[in-house]
């Protein structure tokens, strides 16, 4: 999830709605944070940090409604400066509806959120018979093409992933051809013993590895095989195997371990294959800016603007509790989706798989605009 890109096989062309998911909202929300300012500062700080590296006339579009980086990067930069005084809940509230227009995303209480986490994996720098399942960095015959590069049809996808063979690009390896050795070219990071825990490290994007003398090795997202994410929860509850309220990765762990020979055919269900890299600073999400716990969300970016200020407003469910904070969208992952979907980073904590992988809820998701300057 974290640092991930989206690669396509195809070029097709990109069909939306000409009105777009967005929809001004003519009365404010009730927007009541429950999270912590520190981080909500922090995650601001990494969006302001991403619009200041743009030009500053780029188009940041929600929907039909655009404005500039610069009037991002300003409007974010007031907001820091106004959450400096230390202001209440209701004025923060107050003051968001005067700074900004509010655009709900799609009908009342209809996308569904997720959450996702940075896991931790023992690991060895040499294989051994237990440690024997390779960490892969990016292969070096992996070709990745910007197909907006080539003009229409293709400009509407970001890449295309694949090698080329006499001369001519063909899809890259799926995940069952990689785990039986056909990615020759690339370079092994590290050695692992848990196949399933490596599989949902490729789903999170990000993680660290765990060596012996306590040392530890933050790994990111450095490219994928292109294919598409098929969900294994899914393959589950659509062969009756489990029910959906089960299909988490707790549930998906525990079929597994009660069925290990279906492992392997499971997991290559899921064609696609993420390599990795060493990391030298904290996990980056899609905009190459540290991801924020609690404040960080993954969306769709063809359908939402990276680095802009939302809220979400998540219903409790049995499983989780609910949510209702400012966050800031920098991050993607290939099975975020469309309109209707978000994920919510949950951070490295002893608990945050559990709380990550518990959550999966109905709510609300609304985007921030920064209103117009007078005379625009």
């Amino acid at each position: 999830m974290i640092a991930a890109l989206v690669g396509v096989a195809a070029c097709t062309p990109t069909r939306r709605s000409p009105r777009g998911p967005l929809h001004p909202l003519a009365a404010l929300p009730a927007f009541a944070d429950d999270g912590d300012r520190a981080s909500l500062v922090a995650a601001i700080g990494e969006s302001i940090g991403y619009f200041s590296r743009l030009p500053p006339d780029r188009p940041i579009a929600f929907g039909t409604t655009t404005r500039t980086a610069e009037e991002m990067r300003a409007a974010m930069a007031d907001l820091v400066d106004f959450l400096a005084r230390t202001p209440s809940t209701a004025e923060l509230a107050a003051e968001v509806g005067r700074r900004f227009e509010v655009y709900r995303a799609g009908p009342a209480g209809q996308v569904a959120f997720t959450g996702y986490y940075l896991p931790t994996l023992p690991a060895r720098e040499t294989r051994d018979t237990r440690f024997r399942i390779p960490v892969l960095g990016r292969p070096a015959d992996l070709v990745t093409v910007a197909l907006a590069d080539f003009g229409a049809p293709c400009a509407g996808h970001e890449r295309v992933v694949g090698r080329v063979v006499d001369g001519v690009l063909v899809p890259y390896f799926t995940r069952a051809e990689i785990e039986t050795g056909a990615a020759r070219d690339a370079p092994v990071l590290a050695w692992v013993d848990d196949p399933v825990g490596l599989f949902f490290l490729q789903i999170q994007g990000s993680g660290v590895l765990a060596f012996p003398g306590n040392v530890h090795r933050a790994i990111g997202f450095a490219a994928s095989n292109g294919r598409p994410y098929t969900s294994i929860g899914r393959v589950l509850v659509d062969r009756g195997d489990l029910v959906l309220e089960q299909a988490s990765m707790a549930g998906i762990r525990d079929w597994l371990r009660d069925h290990p020979a279906e492992e392997p055919r499971l997991l290559q269900a899921n064609a696609r294959y993420v390599f990795f890299r060493e990391l030298t600073g904290p996990p980056l999400g899609s905009l190459g800016v540290p991801v924020t716990t609690g404040r960080t969300i993954a969306t769709d970016p063809s359908v939402f603007p990276p680095g802009a200020l939302a809220f979400i407003d998540i219903r409790e469910t049995e499983a989780s509790a609910p949510l209702s904070r400012f966050v800031l969208n920098q991050d993607t992952g290939a099975a975020i989706r469309g309109p209707g979907r978000v994920d919510v980073y949950f951070g490295d904590a002893a608990d945050a798989a559990t709380s990550a992988g518990r959550l999966r809820a109905p709510g609300d998701l609304y985007f921030l605009v920064p209103r117009a300057p007078r005379g625009r």
